[in-house]
Parts: structure tokens; sequence; C-alpha cells
């Protein structure tokens, strides 16, 4: 298997294994995604109460002090800052260059290294630059239980500032 398809399939574990523990749902598109891995539903939530993501593993992007600066191709951007009736967000799983680093396992734990983040692009200008859109994801946007949780109320925030203009 090519190391390429391994980070996609690690991501979507990491994924899958926050979401559930965060106790919301997952679901995935049965045929051409347009650009959306799935989508995030939280069955407790009036309001926003389901995401749809695209997710990205890379090992290559630039740790700041307060963000993670990441090229993401224009097609991938442009299809993100849409703003219809889905809120949609990047889930970017940063992984370690060596591959030997990507999961360890003992008889007490499964580890998957390192961490995931999310980022709103919706109500960003359209981007017609010819390859990648460089894009800033803050460090405080963990994609963890915890932060699952305030991402949903952060796009209640934005959806109901967008309602008010």
């Amino acid at each position: 298997m090519s190391p390429n398809f391994i980070q996609e399939q690690l991501s979507l574990v990491y994924v899958r294994a926050v979401t559930y523990r965060a106790g919301f749902r997952l679901s995935f598109p049965e045929k051409d995604d347009h650009g959306i891995d799935g989508t995030i539903v939280d069955p407790n939530r009036r309001g926003v109460d389901r995401v749809d993501f695209q997710l990205k593993s890379d090992t290559d992007y630039t740790l700041r002090e307060t963000d993670i600066a990441y090229d993401l191709r224009v097609a991938d951007y442009n299809r993100l800052i849409r703003d219809d009736s889905m809120p949609r967000v990047l889930v970017l799983f940063l992984m370690p260059e060596n591959p030997d680093e990507w999961l360890a396992q003992s008889a007490d734990e499964l580890c998957l290294r390192k961490c995931a983040y999310w980022l709103s692009l919706m109500g960003e200008p359209p981007s017609d630059n010819s390859h990648t859109r460089r894009v800033f994801v803050p460090l405080a946007n963990v994609f963890s239980r915890d932060g699952l949780h305030d991402m949903f109320r952060q796009l209640i925030e934005e959806r109901n500032d967008g309602s008010a203009d």
C-alpha cells in the first residue's frame, strides 16, 4: 500500500474515534464526494446539527506559534468557502515525517501520532491562484471531543452573525 493511502486511512480512524467518543454520528458519501469526505452529526443540537468536512493528512506543513500554515489545493479551498445551507470545515491531521512513528501499539494503548485541527473557511473570498492557497489553521482548534463541541458552537455563532447582515 502507498504511504498516501495509509495516511488517509489513519486520519479516518482518528476522525471516527474522536467523533464517536464525543457522542456524535458520522456519515460518508456513497458516490462522488464533490470534495466532501464526510458529515458529522450532533444528534442533540438544535440549529447547526451537521457539518460536512474535508479531511487532509500530511507530514508537510509549517507549525507556527499560534497556527499551522498549510497549502491547500485551490479546488479544495473553493469548495470549502461555499456559503450554503451546510457548514463545511477542513480537518487537517498532522503526522510525523517518519512513517514508523505514525502508529504505536502495546497491550495498554493504541496511539495515532500527532493531532488533527479544524478550520472553517466559509465566507472567505474565492481564490484565483493556479495550484494552492495557503490557509492558517489555529492551534486552538484541536479536533478532539471537547473541540467538536466548540466547533459546533462557533459555527452556530458564524451562522447567526452572517444572518444578521
